[in-house]
């Protein structure tokens, strides 16, 4: 928000040069732009002892587990969580978002290690691939009651550690919990403007959707690069409205799109080079994208699927690591030139 006004300023001087808007007008239209809130260095320093009070808790009774009998750690560990979650209805109700937010996602941990706890305690055999899919659930819920980025990003983690701790897929048809939890924490991401989330969400989405089944032909990696085109056409058009986190999902959806569109041709020899030019002119149009929005992430995307466009057609072509280095130490040469012209002002963009 501090960018956004100080951008604001500057347009109000251009604008009242230029008369199109009246210099009077110009303190109100600031005074009008909310500023965005702060998080002082009391508040901080209080979720950090928060924090450290909840880990020095765990070492404490960690390191005196096997002094505690079975039913006091089975207390124990209730009584931690209903504490955690009780800490966060207060902040709640005294509208303290930022603790709230905080405690669900400690009570999230909490859970998750209530699972395992639980199983120690009982001497109970269980599948933990199982255990963290159902504590990324309840993550997940706690999320959704409390509106937390923390827990959600619990959710998105957990889920994905269970994915990972197993071959199983879900209703045996391969397709990964990671690939609908990613999704939702995305959406969650956009409608709460949390960057933090984003940030999870998009390469979660990516890695969910790329490895969802295993045995993909060309022409679905295809129309999965099309979906991911599409949602990163949606999330560019949240950017456009200055949803906050938006920028974030459109850079990993440009990843998740070049991406796809890669695995569509490296599965397969039947496209061959035409298939990898596609993939370079794709690349090229991604990186003009990105340098027209101003967009980072989009830009490198292509940059690094160039790379690798131009990277495949010289192994295609069965050229030697010596020519390719040849090759790209040319064309770095070239950009380089070309990039020290357009700052001279020498050629024009």
């Amino acid at each position: 928000m501090a960018a956004y006004k100080a951008r604001l300023s500057e347009d109000l001087d251009r604008w009242i040069a230029q008369g199109l808007v009246a210099p009077e007008s110009r303190q109100p239209i600031l005074d009008s732009v909310a500023e965005a809130r702060r998080i002082d260095a009391g508040v901080a320093l209080a979720v950090m002892g928060a924090v450290l009070a909840g880990l020095a808790a765990i070492a404490f009774v960690a390191a005196n587990w096997d002094a505690i009998p079975r039913l006091a750690r089975f207390v124990l560990i209730l009584t931690v969580f209903a504490a955690t979650c009780g800490g966060a209805a207060w902040a709640a109700l005294r509208g303290r978002p930022l603790v709230r937010d905080v405690l669900l996602g400690v009570a999230a941990l909490v859970y998750a290690g209530a699972i395992g706890l639980t199983g120690q305690i009982f001497d109970l055999a269980g599948d933990p691939q199982a255990a963290l899919r159902g504590a990324g659930l309840a993550a997940a819920l706690l999320a959704l009651a409390g509106r937390s980025n923390a827990a959600a990003i619990a959710a998105v983690a957990l889920i994905a550690l269970g994915d990972f701790a197993g071959p199983e897929g879900l209703f045996g048809l391969q397709l990964r919990w990671l690939a609908i939890a990613a999704p939702a924490g995305a959406l969650l991401a956009l409608a709460w403007r949390s960057r933090s989330l984003a940030h999870l969400a998009g390469p979660a989405l990516v890695l969910g959707w790329l490895f969802a089944a295993p045995d993909v032909r060309p022409e679905g990696y295809l129309a999965l690069a099309a979906a991911f085109a599409l949602a990163g056409a949606a999330a560019r058009w949240a950017n456009e409205q200055e949803r906050r986190a938006a920028g974030i999902i459109f850079a990993w959806m440009a990843v998740g799109a070049l991406a796809a569109f890669a695995a569509a041709g490296l599965s397969s020899e039947v496209y061959g080079l035409v298939h990898r030019l596609a993939w370079l002119i794709l690349s090229g149009g991604m990186i003009a994208l990105g340098l027209h929005d101003r967009a980072g992430g989009v830009t490198a995307a292509g940059v690094l699927s160039a790379i690798a466009a131009i990277s495949a057609i010289l192994m295609d072509l069965g050229l030697g690591l010596m020519t390719a280095a040849g090759v790209f130490a040319g064309c770095a040469v070239l950009a380089l030139v070309a990039g020290g012209l357009l700052r001279r002002g020498r050629i024009k963009a």
